[in-house]
């Protein structure tokens, strides 16, 4: 597999040189993926603005959403980066194996979310009008619809980009999925 080299400091636009900083000041280290976006002068500006936007879900939901559609877009990187995540914001390990694989036995309402989420994913052209109802009876809405599309997609970028450029993994390495 092809991978593209990470730019150095030398090799970044102005406006990028300021995520650097950022990003040092504020991890320690610039995360390998936004360090590969740096190849644009716009990618990660452009993708962290939306990636930061507020949304009507909560932080576990958004990374419910995000485990989810790495586990079925094969992405590693992700996966890795929102395991640790995921454990920041509360689930455990169990837990997150489980939200990879679609459900989340351990909560009927992020359960509706997780698996109609999956369907989405997996089945693009036939969405599961029953799936969507399960959400809205568990308590979600439209504007709570519309947000997790929007992660799905934040989810996307990061994922297809960490693919593409085969981005090397500087977080702790995520489990293997063992199917049941």
């Amino acid at each position: 597999m092809l991978t593209i080299e990470i730019p150095d400091n030398k090799e970044v636009s102005k406006k990028n040189k300021e995520f650097l900083k950022y990003f040092k000041e504020r991890l320690g280290s610039v995360p390998n993926l936004y360090a590969s976006m740096m190849h644009s002068e716009n990618a990660l500006s452009n993708y962290y603005q939306f990636h930061t936007r507020k949304v009507s879900l909560s932080k576990q939901e958004c990374e419910a959403i995000m485990l989810v559609v790495s586990q079925k877009n094969n992405s590693l990187y992700c996966l890795s980066v929102h395991t640790m995540i995921g454990k920041l914001n509360g689930f455990d390990e169990d837990q997150i194996l489980q939200l990879r694989r679609g459900n989340a036995e351990f909560d009927k309402k992020l359960d509706a979310l997780v698996k109609f989420i999956k369907n989405v994913v997996e089945e693009k052209n036939r969405i599961s009008v029953q799936l969507l109802q399960q959400c809205f009876k568990m308590g979600y809405n439209h504007e709570n619809l519309i947000d997790a599309l929007h992660v799905v997609g934040d989810s996307f970028i990061t994922n297809f980009t960490s693919k593409v450029l085969n981005v090397p993994i500087d977080f702790p390495l995520a489990k293997e999925l063992k199917e049941h």
